[in-house]
Parts: structure tokens; C-alpha cells; sequence
């Protein structure tokens, strides 16, 4: 049975607020900072200087390094790669609905009588699912009973044609506490819990280090964040930190991540336990990866260009995924020579060389005040101004997509509110004249500029450019 005191801890741990999110194929993360404005001596709509950002970053380091080694997983893993191919096929669909009237944002709602685009979404929606495999825990871990392989059906497209193929997929049994009652559940282990297990360790070790702490800060065991460590004392009761968390980078460069993953748990074990050294199984898993990753090398980059080439007449978003691009590029070739190298660096102290490496994607602070206008601050450390103003376009080229999936414009402005994602750091004449409209329903906003002075904001380029070719 579990004990009062341990389940009050552990119930503390659980209900803990999110303090960042990583908005993945938005390619930019937000933190939250808990504080109000004036706790930082800013009045309202007062813009955040360089020193106040500096402050920022320090206080809150750790969670923006948990976010930033998403960013990293995103951008540089085979995984993290698929998965943008997969969004753009679904956005790919997902435009063949929009009215042919170039005067208005409309977005028509799905067909359910094509049967050819119905059946290419419901799968490639179902592929990327399966790959990501289950998500946040409704309860308290408390252990894991055991394991079984599925096999389950996913699809790629090959030119127009749907290819499908088999991923294993490991169900894991675990026990949950939640309202006083135990329960046994089964969970699809895929990259979701690699993601989230290796960004919390990781951001436990810095923590640890920058605070001079002599133990980790295990603030969230029992967690979505610990069935990653979870499942490898299962598989391995005596496996280190270092060893689950590098099998966990190199998971990555597989589609099976999660069954990859279990196989080089297993490995170690049998290996380390048949007398073998630690570091030389590591250093051997990590060779034989990367020559995995090294044969893909040409394909990986051919896939980028063809990437770049669907966005070859819609300016800022062909500007944006030309850096998401090039970034995936030198990530992926980065990993190619040293398949775990956050990992790596992060167990040398020497995590602050990442930024060097594989500079950090835009950010945003995000503040308590009631009062949003001009409240929180969206920031950029690596890009120029121009590349910054394109990948916030491709922030709400994804946003306007995943407000709508399959509904029409006219559905959801009768049952949903989407707020705009920059509805608390813009001061563009819109953001005070049609607040309502930004708050509510923000692509109405195309609409207005392309029937007025043509002057388009961030999410009325991202409008336009859904549509089709355009020189907005």
C-alpha cells in the first residue's frame, strides 16, 4: 500500500503547473515566468529590455533547457523529422478545402465524400500517433508490471501513393494511483515518453549542476516524465543514468524508437552482466547508429529540399522552412558524427556549448497579469529580424490548421474561441482596433487587409500563403 505521506508528496509532484511547453512543428517554445509584470518593475505595455531578458533566462534556465532539448530532438532526430513530413502532409490535405475566393480566409471543412484524401489523413493521422505513442498520465505512477510488442499498420506517402509498412510498438503495463483507487493501465511506449524522459533527466543533471545541489531534484517522479527511467529499471534494475538516457538518443534515429529503445536496454544488460565494459557497449551502440544515420545522410537532405520546394512560391513560409531546413541539415550531420552529443555534453558539465552547436529557436515569457495586452515577450536569440518575422508567420500557418483540421471557418466560429498565438506580445493597430476578432477567430483578419490597405500581419500572411502562391 502506499503511505499518506508518500501519496501527499507524490500528489504535490503531480498537480505541479506546467512551467514551458515546446509547440511541436511551431518550432518555438513559451515559459512561464509565475510572476506579474510589476513583480519585475514594469508598468503596462512596457517592452522588456536586454537586462530584464538576461534576469529572465537565469531564472529560469532549467525549464528552458528542458524545452530547448526538444527543439534539439525535433530538429536533428530521424523521429523529430518524420514528424514534420507527416504535419505537412496533413496540412497538404487540409488546403485542398479552401474556397477558390481569394477576398476571404474560408476554410470550406473536409470532404467526407473523397474517399481518396479521407482514407490518405485518417492514416498518415494514425501514423503519426503511433509513432508518438501515449501521452500524459491520468494518475500516479507507482511501478511498471510488464511489457508485450504489437504490431501495428503505418503509412508514408511514396510521390501520391500511400506505402504502408509494420511498426513493433511496445504496450507497457503500469499501475496508476488516482482519487484513492489503484488501477492497472497499458501504455504505447514511442516517442512522446523518450522525448519527455530524456529533456527532464537532462534538465535534473543541469539543475543539479548550477545549483550546486549534492542530489538530483526529482520534482516530478512518478510522472509521464519518469516512465522513460521507469521502464529501463524494469528492463534493467542496475542500469545507470547515462546508459538509459544515451540508448534513448539513439532510439531516435528509428521510427520503432520505442521498441529500438527496449533492445538496446536489453543489450546493455546482457552485455555488462556477461562481463563486458560499459563504456565499450555504449561506444559500440553509438557507432553502429551512426552509420545507420550515415547511410540516410543523402536521403535525409533530399527530403529537406523537397521540403523547401512545396513552400518554393509562398514567400515567408518558403523563407521559414529554408531555415528549418538548413538547421535539420547541420543537426542531422551533427548527429551523424556524434549520434548523442546533448547527451554526451550534459554529462560533461559542459552543456553550454549546445547554443554553439545547434543555436536556440525563438522563445516566449509569459506573465500572470490579467491585462494581456503587450503582457508577455516573444523573443529570438539566434535569427536576424527577417527570419524571426517568417517563422512567426509559420507559427500560425500550423495554428490556423490545427484550429480548423477538418471543420469549416463557419463551424468553428459558431462553437470555438481561438485566440491568436501572439495575442499577448503584439501592439500592431489590429491587436487594439479588432481585439475581439484576434481573441476569437484571428484569421478574419485576411480578410480586412486583403479588402483594405493589403497591410498583412503575421497570421494574415500565414492566411494568404494557405491559400496559395502569393507575393503578400
Amino acid at each position: 500500500m502506499i503511505e499518506n505521506e508518500q501519496f501527499e508528496r507524490l500528489e504535490k509532484q503531480f498537480k505541479k503547473d506546467t512551467a514551458a511547453t515546446y509547440f511541436i512543428s511551431k518550432y518555438y517554445f513559451s515559459v512561464s515566468t509565475n510572476k506579474f509584470r510589476s513583480e519585475y518593475g514594469l508598468v503596462p505595455g512596457e517592452e522588456i529590455n536586454l537586462m530584464l531578458q538576461k534576469k529572465l533566462q537565469a531564472q529560469n534556465f532549467t525549464s528552458l533547457f528542458h524545452e530547448y532539448i526538444h527543439y534539439i530532438h525535433e530538429i536533428s532526430t530521424v523521429v523529430g523529422n518524420i514528424g514534420l513530413s507527416l504535419d505537412l502532409i496533413l496540412k497538404s490535405i487540409f488546403s485542398n478545402y479552401f474556397g477558390t475566393q481569394l477576398d476571404n480566409c474560408e476554410y470550406n471543412g473536409f470532404d467526407f465524400s473523397n474517399k481518396d484524401l479521407l482514407d490518405k489523413f485518417s492514416k498518415i493521422y494514425a501514423t503519426k500517433e503511433v509513432i508518438n505513442g501515449g501521452g500524459i498520465l491520468e494518475g500516479i505512477l507507482l511501478g511498471i508490471d510488464s511489457f508485450s510488442l504489437t504490431q501495428q499498420d503505418a503509412y508514408l506517402l511514396d510521390g501520391t501513393d500511400l506505402v504502408n509498412f509494420k511498426i513493433d510498438i511496445p504496450l507497457i503495463k503500469i499501475n496508476l494511483f488516482k482519487e484513492d483507487q489503484y488501477k492497472d493501465t497499458f501504455l504505447p511506449f514511442g516517442k512522446f515518453y523518450i522525448y519527455e524522459g530524456l529533456a527532464y533527466e537532462l534538465d535534473r543533471i543541469v539543475n543539479q549542476q548550477i545549483s550546486g545541489l549534492s542530489e538530483i531534484k526529482d520534482e516530478l517522479k512518478a510522472t509521464e516524465y519518469t516512465i522513460l527511467r521507469s521502464l529501463s529499471k524494469y528492463l534493467y534494475p542496475n542500469i545507470d543514468k547515462e546508459c538509459f538516457l544515451v540508448a534513448a538518443s539513439l532510439s531516435l534515429a528509428y521510427l520503432d524508437s520505442g521498441n529500438v529503445f527496449i533492445s538496446f536496454v536489453k543489450r546493455l544488460k546482457t552485455e555488462v552482466e556477461a562481463g563486458g565494459n560499459k563504456d565499450d557497449i555504449l561506444y559500440k551502440l553509438k557507432c553502429e547508429t551512426s552509420e545507420v544515420l550515415v547511410s540516410k545522410l543523402v536521403d535525409f537532405n533530399e527530403a529537406q529540399e523537397e521540403i523547401v520546394q512545396i513552400f518554393k512560391k509562398r514567400k515567408q513560409l518558403y523563407k521559414a522552412f529554408t531555415i528549418v531546413t538548413e538547421e535539420a541539415k547541420k543537426a542531422y550531420l551533427l548527429r551523424c558524427e556524434s549520434p548523442t552529443f546533448e547527451v554526451d555534453l550534459v554529462f560533461k558539465g559542459e552543456y553550454l556549448k549546445l547554443p554553439d552547436l545547434l543555436p536556440v529557436c525563438d522563445y516566449m515569457y509569459l506573465f500572470k497579469d490579467a491585462d494581456e495586452y503587450m503582457r508577455d515577450l516573444l523573443g529570438t536569440a539566434s535569427f536576424s529580424d527577417e527570419e524571426s518575422q517568417a517563422l512567426k508567420v509559420l507559427i500560425a500557418y500550423d495554428h490556423y490548421q490545427k484550429a480548423h483540421w477538418i471543420n469549416s471557418t463557419n463551424q468553428i466560429e459558431k462553437t470555438e474561441k481561438n485566440k491568436c498565438p501572439f495575442f499577448s506580445c503584439c501592439n500592431l493597430e489590429y491587436r487594439k482596433t479588432q481585439e475581439k476578432l484576434c481573441a476569437e477567430k484571428p484569421w478574419r483578419l485576411f480578410d480586412i487587409s486583403f479588402n483594405t490597405d493589403k497591410q498583412y500581419c503575421w497570421y494574415g500572411q500565414a492566411v494568404g500563403e494557405f491559400k496559395g502562391p502569393n507575393e503578400l
